[in-house]
């Protein structure tokens, strides 16, 4: 189990980032727990710990999402051995596409440079971390109804989540066995009563984390995503939370279209680390923000 210890709750960027780390991975060991044995034959998907990093591996389902390393160097150096280790174990289970996640405070400090030397490669884009101190705020004033997903919006969830992260809609229908699960609350955006838009929270201890987030194409621009992240502001204080963690895809350039990352600064998330991506040479995700 990745079991990555809680230094402080002091703000200073370095130990926000590692609970930002921790409840990214937490959440994502929970998820994995949730998946059905069905999903788990179908796309083989297991989240392990190998040397202190969590690794996700999905050899049924050819996407970045569910195939990265999480933590590489965060609790101990990685060492060369350790990254062939990991390497090796996508080779083994024959999975071409995946991402090696590497933040700002990952030991050794030339990390990025000893991966490229063992055939990895920057992926054109970084994610960015961002945190805010979970403090209420006011309820959107918005046409769409927010309100917390209940059982039957499982398939309507599933559809929009498959093409917010160009996922199959089998591989999407995991999200929606959290509806319900303890530590995890999922939100619907709707508009004349069509779900237009989903999100998720996972909270554990006083951390929450935004952990997914997608918006119907033909929708966006009705500030769905933007009621969201308040109705998950709130419920992160309802929850006790204390900080409130998420990242997303960081920009390229200035004058990039960025609604994700725009929208979690109108929220008041402070960015407070900047992770690369390291993938196999031609890896590729389609979807913009990534």
């Amino acid at each position: 189990m990745w079991n990555c210890a809680l230094r402080t709750h002091d703000a200073d960027d370095a130990a926000l980032a590692a609970i930002a780390e921790h409840i990214e991975c937490r959440a994502w060991m929970d998820l994995a727990e949730s998946a059905p044995q069905w999903l788990r034959r179908a796309t083989g998907f297991v989240v392990d710990e190998i040397g202190g990093a969590m690794t996700l591996a999905a050899p049924g389902l050819d996407h970045v999402f569910f195939n990265r390393v999480i933590g590489l160097g965060e609790q101990t150096p990685a060492t060369e051995e350790l990254i062939a280790e990991i390497m090796g174990r996508y080779w083994d289970l024959s999975i071409e596409r995946y991402w090696v996640h590497v933040g700002p405070y990952a030991r050794p400090a030339r990390l990025g440079p000893l991966l490229q030397e063992l055939g990895l490669t920057q992926y054109r884009r970084s994610w960015v971390k961002l945190v805010r101190p979970a403090q209420a705020v006011e309820p959107a004033q918005t046409a769409l109804h927010i309100r917390e997903a209940i059982a039957t919006d499982a398939f309507a969830i599933a559809s929009l989540l498959g093409v917010g992260f160009d996922l199959p809609q089998y591989a999407a229908e995991v999200f929606c066995l959290l509806i319900g699960r303890r530590g995890w609350r999922v939100f619907v955006a709707e508009l004349q009563g069509q779900p237009i838009a989903a999100a998720g929270m996972f909270s554990e201890g006083d951390v929450s984390y935004l952990a997914f987030a997608a918006t119907r194409p033909e929708f966006r621009r009705h500030g769905a995503q933007r009621a969201l992240l308040r109705a998950r502001i709130n419920a992160a204080v309802e929850d006790d939370s204390r900080w409130i963690a998420a990242e997303t895809g960081f920009p390229l350039s200035a004058d990039e279209p960025s609604p994700s990352y725009h929208n979690l600064l109108w929220a008041g998330f402070r960015p407070i680390a900047i992770r690369d991506n390291y993938a196999l040479p031609g890896t590729s995700w389609d979807h913009a923000s990534a």
